[in-house]
């Protein structure tokens, strides 16, 4: 369980999971924590989408993530 939360949390494996996803941009430091933000690019539908996504909440058995910026 804890390999899988690892690779599923890491912000850095979600082009390898999630086909749409094209980037992956830190806009804080590493390690993610509360409050980490990251800028994902995807397309989607023959659009480009940027946004950036702000972790609000990781705890061992809970991951939470909001849109902070864009569409």
């Amino acid at each position: 369980l804890a390999e899988v939360i690892a690779y599923a949390t890491s912000m850095d494996n979600v082009p390898q999971w999630y086909k749409n996803i094209t980037s992956v941009e830190w806009k804080t430091p590493r390690p993610a924590t509360r409050g980490s933000r990251v800028a994902f690019v995807a397309q989607f539908l023959g659009r480009r989408l940027a946004y950036t996504y702000e972790i609000v909440e990781w705890t061992p058995t809970r991951f939470v993530m909001r849109t902070a910026e864009g569409p």
